[in-house]
């Protein structure tokens, strides 16, 4: 068994037992604390980051393209 077939046994094992045992119960911990989490500002915050992030790369890539043309110049 490798590495990622352990780490996805044990991310089921929760989600198992806070299915099966805290439904019964009508008062469910793990439901009331995911949707306590508010998670509307967190996608325009990656993709922010990620428009930064491919900014920054290109910026690079420009000055490297230009030593190129310069020096076959």
């Amino acid at each position: 068994m490798n590495f990622r077939q352990k780490m996805a046994r044990l991310a089921l094992i929760p989600a198992a037992v806070a299915a099966t045992g805290a439904h019964a119960a009508g008062n469910d911990p793990f439901t009331a604390a995911l949707t306590s989490i508010d998670l509307t500002n967190v996608a325009p915050a990656v993709a922010a980051l990620g428009i930064l992030i491919i900014g920054i790369v290109m910026a690079f890539k420009g000055i490297d393209l230009g030593k190129r043309a310069v020096k076959k110049a």
